[in-house]
């Protein structure tokens, strides 16, 4: 059993949909920085529910609802252990010295 959809333009677009929302993102692998880590916070978890309502909603075979679903847990676990605060980096002054 392989892992292919028999829907190829749904996986498709929500694989460019992804990329898209990775691209636009202000973090260390955004192309275009244009939304916030808060922002993009939210649409992490925006885009898992689209994932699942996709698995629910859509008519597609068994195959492809699994695979719409397994995207979902594993974004979901992705935005879970995401640490969205941005990271200062630089030399900071000692402490008597501010």
């Amino acid at each position: 059993m392989a892992a292919q959809s028999a829907h190829p333009r749904v996986m498709g677009a929500y694989g460019v949909a992804l990329l898209v929302h990775a691209a636009i993102a202000d973090g260390p692998m955004g192309a275009y920085r244009w939304v916030p880590r808060g922002v993009h916070r939210w649409g992490d978890w925006a885009f898992a529910l689209a994932l699942v309502a996709g698995a629910v909603a859509l008519d597609v075979d068994t195959r492809t609802r699994g695979l719409l679903a397994g995207v979902a847990a594993a974004l979901a676990v992705v935005a879970l252990t995401t640490n969205y605060v941005k990271r200062q980096f630089g030399r900071t002054a000692p402490e008597g010295r501010r």
